[in-house]
């Protein structure tokens, strides 16, 4: 009995023996992992990151959307550092140095933007980028019928606005409409049908429809 409890008192020793060199070695390997993460991520951070040797540089320029519609606005966002004066090409308006400020602009046509800035000693630097500027769609924004229902031999009278439009006609009969923000036309339909108005233009087309019941 003693020679077995000697053995398992030795047996206990060596398993935590070698369970708390398992530990070491574990908590080892995992402090290197660590430090060789944090020596990747601090390697990385220099290298993105630039010292500032005092010279101008641009941090950032950009717009929020590279392609817009003809009408609608966009903003232009831009960051300098060590700069004493910014402009931007075609001019929008007066800017001033900054660490980050944006502006809105409403080009009509393709456009490039430069921003140009200044620093001591007269250095320059300059980005540009271009934004594409589509045509805006034709829009029937309004229709509006005299009346749903009409006896054979009576008028009828359709309104209708338009914009972006270059050419509208009626449908199935092609008749050819003035593209005009308000105006009405009468007709005389000689049966019940569904009609379309048409609107084109350089942003593609629109159409919407209106029915007559003549009885």
């Amino acid at each position: 009995m003693k020679r077995t409890g000697i053995l398992l008192c030795l047996g206990l020793s060596l398993l935590g023996a070698r369970l708390g060199w398992v530990w070491l070695a574990r908590k080892d390997a995992h402090s290197r992992m660590e430090q060789t993460s944090a020596n990747r991520e601090r390697a990385g951070k220099s290298a993105a990151i630039p010292a500032d040797d005092g010279s101008v540089r641009i941090t950032q320029f950009y717009a929020r959307s590279g392609e817009m519609i003809a009408g609608d606005s966009n903003v232009i966002c831009y960051g300098t550092s060590n700069a004493d004066s910014v402009r931007v090409e075609p001019p929008v308006e007066n800017l001033s140095p900054a660490l980050t400020r944006c502006f809105y602009i409403d080009p009509q046509q393709d456009t490039t933007y430069t921003l140009v800035a200044l620093g001591a000693g007269g250095k320059q630097v300059t980005e540009s980028f271009r934004v594409r500027v589509k045509p805006a769609p034709p829009a029937i924004l309004m229709l509006a019928t005299s009346e749903r229902q009409i006896s054979k031999g009576e008028p009828f009278t359709v309104c209708y606005g338009v914009a972006h439009t270059s050419a509208l006609r009626m449908e199935p009969n092609g008749w050819q409409l003035p593209p005009s923000a308000k105006n009405c036309t009468r007709f005389y339909p000689g049966v019940s049908a569904t009609y379309s108005l048409v609107a084109t233009g350089e942003g593609g087309t629109d159409r919407k429809a209106f029915s007559v019941t003549v009885k």
